[in-house]
């Protein structure tokens, strides 16, 4: 049984741990099977589920392992109040003994946001970011007990854990189990997986051997962080690729330094060939095209494409937001280019 962290939007960051990285890792271990607590079970019955923040699953996991015919199953047990921790968190600071002990228990967090943004790898995240994660959410465990404060996180991640240990008992000897699990999860569902398991070894495997898919999606992720700097040597760097989604790259880019004309040449491009991947493609390449139609007072185009959104089984919330606001009114110079899923503030666009 293979352990692996899913790290959200991070993965945009981590040029050896992005969701390439995931898709190859798991191929080498060649599972019979995929579990994740990411998602609920039943998920997959939506195809609303690619709006998860677990930014791997949507774009590499379950689309490879679907091809390779393998089984991917989600065991997640959600929090039966999301907003139970901030209640709680504003309830604590009424008091100052719970105020007190509460901001102890955040401290044990200090400097995870600065490890977090530094270029990870699959070995730092497990030796610099989880056990940081484990100390936090044991003591938040051990001062507040296992409810509104956590989240709920032990008892959720034992119900995780009796759904993994199910799947596993139904292989057959030998054949590998791999569970992915958000980062902040997996110290108390490795605890709880460990208590269970008999005969199956869990193990932390190593990351892929660098390869050209990798290499190209970190180039890819990085054009969706960012809308400034060498430009023209981004841009460059872009053109030399095949993919669908780096002329939409292309576009933002051109539109976030006033070259609307040359965008909407590029999204014509993408247009003329097959875009249906990566899953969030179609949607946001759509909305950004009626956003550029309208700069080109082409109010009927835009119009087409802001409907070819609303008229996909499934597209990004914020790609149908911005559609619904191009068909109220055109999208006009001063509005901002970011509005439709652009990359400017470092928010990947299908987060």
């Amino acid at each position: 049984m293979a352990l692996l962290p899913l790290m959200g939007p991070w993965h945009l960051r981590y040029p050896r741990w992005n969701v390439e990285t995931v898709r190859a890792t798991l191929a080498a271990l060649a599972p019979r099977r995929i579990a994740t607590t990411a998602l609920e079970p039943g998920a997959f019955d939506d195809p609303a589920w690619q709006d998860t923040p677990e930014l791997a699953l949507p774009h590499t996991v379950v689309p490879w392992a679907r091809s390779a015919g393998i089984e991917v199953h989600a065991v997640g047990v959600p929090v039966p109040d999301p907003e139970a921790q901030a209640d709680f968190a504003r309830y604590a600071g009424q008091y100052p003994a719970l105020r007190s002990a509460w901001g102890e228990v955040e401290a044990e967090l200090d400097g995870v946001a600065e490890r977090l943004g530094a270029p990870l790898t699959l070995e730092r995240i497990r030796e610099e970011v989880l056990p940081v994660l484990a100390r936090h959410a044991a003591a938040r465990e051990r001062t507040f007990e296992d409810g509104p404060a956590t989240g709920w996180l032990r008892e959720r991640m034992e119900t995780a854990a009796d759904r993994v240990h199910a799947l596993a008992l139904e292989l057959d000897p030998g054949a590998a189990l791999a569970v992915l699990a958000p980062v902040d999860e997996l110290p108390f569902l490795r605890e709880a997986l460990e208590s269970r398991i008999e005969h199956a070894t869990l193990v932390d495997p190593e990351p892929a051997p660098p390869h050209e898919a990798e290499r190209e999606r970190a180039l890819l992720d990085y054009a969706m962080r960012v809308d400034e700097g060498d430009a023209e040597r981004l841009l460059a760097q872009l053109g030399e690729l095949e993919a669908a989604e780096a002329r939409y790259h292309e576009a933002n880019l051109l539109l976030a330094h006033r070259h609307p004309a040359e965008a909407l040449e590029r999204l014509e491009t993408l247009l003329r060939g097959d875009f249906r991947e990566p899953y969030w493609l179609p949607g946001f390449a759509l909305a950004r095209l009626g956003q550029l139609y309208d700069l080109a007072g082409r109010r009927d185009a835009a119009l087409r494409s802001y409907r070819g959104v609303l008229a996909f089984d499934w597209a990004p919330e914020e790609a149908r937001a911005a559609a619904a606001e191009g068909l109220e009114r055109p999208f006009g110079a001063a509005d901002d280019p970011e509005d439709a899923g652009g990359a400017g503030d470092g928010a990947p666009p299908y987060a």
